[in-house]
Formats: C-alpha cells, sequence, structure tokens
C-alpha cells in the first residue's frame, strides 16, 4: 500500500494504480508495496529504491549513506509491538530536499501517529519535517515501552524481596517473566540502535537542504537517545540482578529441603539403632521376659529421637526456614 501526505491536504490519502502521484507530495509511505507502488515512487524521487534483503542485509558501513542530494538510511530490525509478540521488520527512509519515501513491511502505530502529528502542523509542509517528527515519534514510543518495563520490574523487585516466604513455584513462574522482559527490552534496544545511527549519522552530516529547525530537533532526539541507552543499561543491570537474585532465592529453597532430610536422617538414626538392638533373637535379653520391657523400649525410642531434636533446638537449627 502506497500512502501519500501532502500538506495541502488534511488527511493523507492511498494511492489507486493507474493515478499520477501528485508531483509535490512531502511524504511517500510504502507498506508492504507491490511493484508497481515502488515503481510509482521511484519515478517522483527519481532514485533507486532499495529491496528488502537489500535494507535487511546491508552491511553496516552502507546502511546510512548520501549519494549526491539523496539520504539513505535504513533499520534492519525495527520492533513497534507493546507487548513484544509482533515480528520484527525492517525500515527504510529515502530523504531528499523534495520528499520522504518511507519502506516498511508491517502495520505501525508509529508511522501511524508521525503521519497524525505532521499533519496536525500544517506550517511543517516540508519532508525534513516529516522527517523529524518521525524520530520523534519514535524515540517517544519507545521511552514509553521502556518506562512500561522499568515498572514491571520495579513491581516484580518489590515481590522477590518482600519479607515474607516465597515458595519456589512462584520463583520460577517469576524466572520466566525475568526473560520475557528481557526478551522485549532486547527487541526494543534494536529499534533503538538503528534509530540512534540515523540521528548520529544526520546530525555528523548536516545537510545544507535541511532547515535549521528540524535539524535542531533531529540534535534533540540524538540527545533523548543517549538517554535512553543509558536508562537501557540500568534497565539490564535490574533485570539481571533479578535474576541473579531469583536464582539464589531458589538455591536456599533447595538447600531448606535438604536440610530437613539431614535433620529427619540424623534424628533416626538412635530410634533405628535402638530398635535393631531389640530385634536381636539373643536368649539372654533379660527384659525380654519383663512386663515393663516393651513400655521401656517405646520409651527409649521416644527419648532418643527428642534428645537430638532438643540439641538442634539449642542450637538454632530447627528455624522457620
Amino acid at each position: 500500500m502506497l500512502t501519500i501526505h501532502d500538506a495541502r491536504r488534511p488527511e493523507p490519502v492511498v494511492w489507486k494504480p493507474g493515478t499520477p502521484l501528485p508531483a509535490k507530495s512531502a511524504w511517500l509511505d510504502l507498506r508492504d508495496a507491490d511493484e508497481a507502488e515502488v515503481q510509482a515512487c521511484e519515478q517522483v524521487a527519481k532514485v533507486k529504491l532499495p529491496a528488502r534483503e537489500d535494507i535487511a542485509g546491508v552491511s553496516l558501513p552502507g546502511r546510512n549513506r548520501i549519494e549526491e542530494r539523496a539520504m539513505f538510511l535504513q533499520v534492519p530490525v525495527f520492533e513497534d509491538a507493546d507487548d513484544g509478540k509482533a515480528e520484527a521488520n525492517p525500515v527504510s527512509m529515502l530523504l531528499t530536499p523534495e520528499l520522504l519515501v518511507t519502506q516498511r513491511y508491517a502495520r505501525s502505530a508509529v508511522f501511524d501517529t508521525a503521519a497524525r502529528d505532521w499533519h496536525a502542523h500544517a506550517s511543517q509542509d516540508g519532508p525534513a519535517a516529516a522527517f523529524a517528527e518521525l524520530l520523534e515519534t519514535v524515540v517517544e514510543r519507545t521511552a514509553t515501552r521502556m518506562q512500561k518495563i522499568a515498572g514491571e520490574v520495579a513491581d516484580l523487585s518489590g515481590r522477590v524481596f518482600g519479607d515474607r516466604y516465597v515458595e519456589t513455584r512462584h520463583l520460577r513462574r517469576w524466572l520466566v517473566h525475568v526473560g520475557a522482559l528481557e526478551t522485549r527490552l532486547a527487541r526494543s534496544r534494536g529499534t533503538l540502535l538503528g534509530i540512534t545511527r540515523i540521528a548520529v549519522f544526520t546530525c555528523e552530516k548536516n545537510p545544507a537542504w535541511i532547515a535549521e529547525e528540524q535539524q535542531s530537533r533531529i540534535e534533540t532526539v540524538r540527545n533523548d537517545l543517549v538517554a535512553l541507552d543509558h536508562f537501557d543499561e540500568q534497565l539490564t543491570e535490574k533485570l539481571q540482578f533479578l535474576l541473579d537474585a531469583i536464582f539464589g532465592l531458589i538455591s536456599v529453597n533447595q538447600n531448606n529441603v535438604m536440610k530437613l532430610f539431614t535433620v529427619a536422617s540424623v534424628v533416626a538414626v538412635p530410634p533405628v539403632i535402638l530398635a535393631g538392638i531389640w530385634g536381636m533373637n539373643f536368649k539372654a535379653m533379660p527384659e525380654l521376659s519383663e512386663p515393663w520391657g516393651y513400655a521401656m523400649a517405646l520409651g527409649a525410642i521416644l527419648v532418643s529421637i527428642l534428645i537430638p531434636l532438643g540439641i538442634f533446638k539449642w542450637r538454632g537449627w530447627l528455624s522457620r526456614d
């Protein structure tokens, strides 16, 4: 689908094959476009657009480049799903003094929001303004997703380090949750890295045909991306800390189980020895013929259990855990 964004129109228009493209359109947005739509954009832009495999597989040095008065910018992995379940797709941008052409292969709330905001500012009628608006929207949505992840991390941290005892089954479920949060953060990190390279490249090259106002907006985006990068590092460290803490608590629970088995085995040794002695078939065992022999044996076995339990309690080895 080819969407035409023209500052002279209040809303975007979907291109119909066979009709000419407006000569002064500021932004052409290709979404999973067919060959006819790509060719129509190439005729207006007078530039060959890259194919999907070229966008996803282009080497790092050639990912962002300027050829004459056309700036090619690529994001091989673009993630725009709050839940992290949608498939990541490549995104390409072509910016010239007269036109912005974007290529994507899935629906994206970022592009819809950027287009709506750009149309809302009638004075921003140039492709550079649309480009700056798109970068700002990407940064804003990425920051929102990272803030949501940070909130979930804080909530999970409160549950992990609460005062009450946590069963191992809950710890295992939280372990899976930490892995899911890291996956979502990693997917956002790929988008963040691609947009950062685009912003840095644009600021360093500073094409003369990008107005000072729009260049200033891109500079602000670059500074925001640096802050988000630091925020990403903090979230990664917190997730790693939570992961280590959960593993440690699982180990503590397993050690408590082993302690219980150890106490049970030690307490069971004296009665087993006594029962073994009285179970011997020797003729000269005087207590066997006494009427109080059975009660005495049971009492001795009970005392042999209570004595080690008392010692463990006195030494503090029978705590609640």
